[in-house]
């Protein structure tokens, strides 16, 4: 509670607050006008109200770190909450003991430019956007008088990969394929997950997450409505979006595969599809390994496990498959979202389309 007195100097405010089990104080004076002390008071009693430490200069790493565990902590998901936490790391290691008030948009673009060396713009606009809503808020609360974030230049140093770098050809995917299926023993888990995902474009945490009650061998149908957090929790939750609970119809060469796999495995694996031989899911890196080394057998570029969801993407989209069909299959929130990762392969498609509707209107004068 804030209490005011005008003094010799000007006026003077004094703040009551609770500090654990001892009350505290804290005045300041000087001020020309009540309303400036008001204005100052309420600064202290927002910084008491979010559990910041009372002092002349709110350290802003404190500062980040409490607004994360009030706002935002667990509020979202591990992915979320997973890339806050780098951005706090960052944040400590270039502002130090730094204070809010003293982060301009000098600073706050020096603090960019380190961020930048050794990441692409994708990268540092993740990053950005964590501060950046800090910082924000800070503005609101009026704990700072402007947005030190206002047109700053967000450039990595490093190029991001070509949209033809994410995913293989049609041919290039056959070839994997046959990699994959040589000499492929029924531990081969990764191999397997690899498959299956190229056939059904799911997640790695959505493979992962797959029991063997979510295939219906009758109908061949698969049915995805839970992923597993491998990055931190390592445990079942709910896919990431409503829509990611879906059921994709398989083709008779995967089904058949999962069959196999299945009567191979029935002792090893009698719950989930995928575990390794200590009872354990596998590893992001340990299935991106055997990928890579399908990638060398096959002879052709190396791509990552998420390469083969797009992958799944462009072949249907080159295959002329509607696309609010592929979009409902990717489990994706709306149509436009499918559009938008893949307006590359989607501007291909014009260019082809563009040639064929000249090609058929051109003929009505033949």
């Amino acid at each position: 509670m804030a209490s005011f007195k005008k003094i010799k100097s000007g006026w003077q405010y004094r703040v009551s607050y609770k500090d654990g089990d001892t009350y505290r104080t804290k005045s300041k004076n000087g001020f020309s006008t009540k309303k400036e002390a008001q204005l100052a008071a309420a600064k202290v009693e927002r910084l008491v109200n979010n559990n910041i430490k009372i002092n002349d200069g709110v350290i802003f790493i404190e500062y980040l770190e409490s607004w994360y565990d009030l706002y935002k902590k667990g509020k979202y998901s591990a992915s979320y909450n997973y890339d806050a936490e780098i951005a706090i790391k960052n944040a400590r290691e270039f502002f130090k003991n730094t204070k809010l008030k003293d982060i301009d948009r000098k600073l706050y673009q020096k603090f960019i430019n380190w961020l930048a060396k050794g990441h692409t713009t994708g990268t540092i606009k993740k990053r950005h956007m964590f501060t950046n809503e800090c910082l924000k808020f800070a503005l609101e609360e009026k704990l700072i008088s402007s947005d030190p974030t206002y047109k700053i230049n967000l450039k990595g140093t490093v190029p991001a990969k070509k949209d033809s770098e994410k995913y293989i050809n049609y041919s290039e995917a056959m070839k994997l394929i046959d990699a994959l299926r040589e000499d492929i023993k029924p531990h081969y888990d990764s191999r397997y997950m690899c498959l299956l995902s190229l056939a059904t474009g799911l997640r790695f945490s959505e493979v992962l997450g797959l029991k063997w009650k979510d295939v219906d061998f009758k109908e061949n149908i698969l049915v995805v409505n839970k992923s597993f957090d491998h990055m931190h929790t390592k445990k079942l939750k709910e896919t990431k979006t409503a829509s990611s609970n879906r059921k994709i119809k398989l083709d008779d060469h995967t089904i058949n595969m999962l069959k196999d796999y299945k009567k191979q495995n029935k002792d090893r694996h009698p719950t989930f599809l995928f575990l390794d031989s200590n009872h354990n899911h596998a590893s992001n890196s340990a299935v991106n390994k055997a990928l890579k080394k399908a990638c060398q057998r096959a002879g052709i570029k190396k791509i990552t496990f998420h390469s083969l969801r797009h992958t799944h993407c462009s072949i249907l989209l080159f295959q002329g498959i509607n696309i609010h069909y592929i979009s409902k299959r990717l489990g994706h929130s709306k149509v436009s979202i499918t559009m938008d990762i893949y307006s590359h392969m989607l501007q291909e498609m014009d260019q082809r389309e563009n040639k064929k509707a000249t090609e058929v209107m051109g003929s009505l004068y033949e």
